[in-house]
């Protein structure tokens, strides 16, 4: 899930917001997954326009005239905009961003009604060798489309619509009566296009929402719901180190857990850690990093506040713990908290190394009569005394 492409649509234009909803209920991590399928396959946007320009060229060569002319026109300044469009994304894919792709979805739309309207003017010339290339394109368009786009099976019927439609209606109007029969053939066309994509759509979606279960699962800890040591790891893994960004690593460990278990059970001290978790989660920012990385020790990394402000917090978050009272089989009992920190990079020069500086902090801080925050300082070694 990590290596996946992913994209996004940013605008608040609520039509292009629902023409490209999966149609199912999808995690916020499946859906830029679903998004970045509209763009892919920039091979296959290369070879509907070759086929495109292909008829179109023969058109102008037999007939001339000014339609057929700008079709030429617009076929090569449509292919040349949809590369640009792609070339964009992929820079922007490159720097480590999610790219946009309203501007790519739109291009795919006016492609294809530009191929509609090629399709409809030709179906009105009877030159039959004409209408059997467009013929062949357009149904050959069809099937790039549904692989292309199920993804948003809205988006998909809609580009289909807009090729298959006017080269209906052009065959129609033609004056030939045999290709009336076009007519009720478009029922069974768009319910066979449909069940396609919706079955390809469906057949992504779960297998998309089974991998972002398991990688959930992979990287939470069942019992509270934080994330777990390897969570923890990834979402460290991707923290800026650059020394003009704060980083504060907060080591927190209970005081007082065993004898919970000892007196209550494990049973009941698995609801008192999941209480806990709920309490730091409370007290914590949103775009803060907190694990339970292992029995009763839970982590929380903190990044872009000053050095005072994270003492501030540690105090906060023992107090959180401390202050509590846990409703635990029946009885309410309390336990204490000890929080070790340090914070980068005046304490340490990577994050490796401010991790542990956080552990020696902790263990300072449970010598010296525990319930208290202590950060470390340069001074202090593994067994020495830390600043409170």
């Amino acid at each position: 899930m990590h290596n996946r492409s992913v994209a996004k649509i940013a605008t608040a234009f609520a039509p292009l917001r629902w023409l490209t909803d999966p149609c199912a209920d999808v995690s916020s991590a499946v859906r830029p997954i679903l998004l970045a399928q509209l763009i892919s396959s920039p091979f296959a946007i290369v070879m509907g326009a070759v086929n495109s320009l292909i008829v179109s060229v023969a058109g102008l060569l037999r007939h001339g005239g000014t339609v057929l002319a700008c079709c030429v026109a617009l076929e090569i300044a449509m292919l040349l905009a949809r590369m640009l469009a792609i070339r964009r994304i992929g820079r922007i894919r490159r720097a480590g961003e999610v790219p946009r792709i309203e501007l790519a979805v739109l291009l795919s739309a006016l492609w294809c009604a530009l191929q509609g309207g090629l399709a409809f003017f030709v179906m009105q010339t009877n030159d039959l060798p004409l209408m059997v290339l467009c013929t062949t394109l357009i149904m050959g368009i069809a099937g790039p489309i549904c692989a292309r786009n199920y993804a948003a099976p809205r988006l998909a019927l809609l580009l289909v619509c807009l090729c298959d439609l006017p080269f209906k209606a052009g065959a129609v109007l033609s004056g030939n009566p045999w290709l009336l029969i076009l007519l009720p053939m478009m029922v069974p066309f768009f319910l066979g296009v449909m069940q396609i994509v919706m079955t390809f759509n469906k057949t992504l979606i779960s297998a998309l929402n089974a991998e972002a279960r398991n990688n959930y699962l992979a990287e939470h800890d069942p019992l509270t719901g934080l994330l777990n040591r390897q969570g923890l790891e990834a979402a460290i893994s991707t923290l800026p180190g650059s020394e003009d960004r704060m980083i504060a690593v907060l080591g927190i460990d209970l005081d007082g857990f065993k004898q919970v278990n000892d007196s209550h059970g494990h049973v009941a001290g698995d609801v008192l850690l999941k209480e806990v978790g709920v309490r730091l989660s409370e007290s914590v920012r949103p775009e803060d990093l907190l694990a339970r990385i292992g029995g009763d020790e839970f982590v929380v990394v903190i990044r872009n506040m000053e050095t005072t402000a994270v003492a501030r917090t540690a105090d906060r978050l023992v107090a959180c713990v401390a202050g509590a009272r846990f409703h635990v089989a029946g009885a309410s009992i309390s336990v204490g908290a000890s929080i070790g920190y340090a914070c980068f990079p005046d304490d340490a020069q990577t994050i490796d190394e401010l991790r542990l500086q956080a552990d020696n902090a902790l263990y300072a801080a449970k010598r010296a009569g525990k319930g208290k925050g202590m950060r470390y300082m340069h001074s202090c070694a593994p067994q020495g005394a830390c600043a409170p």
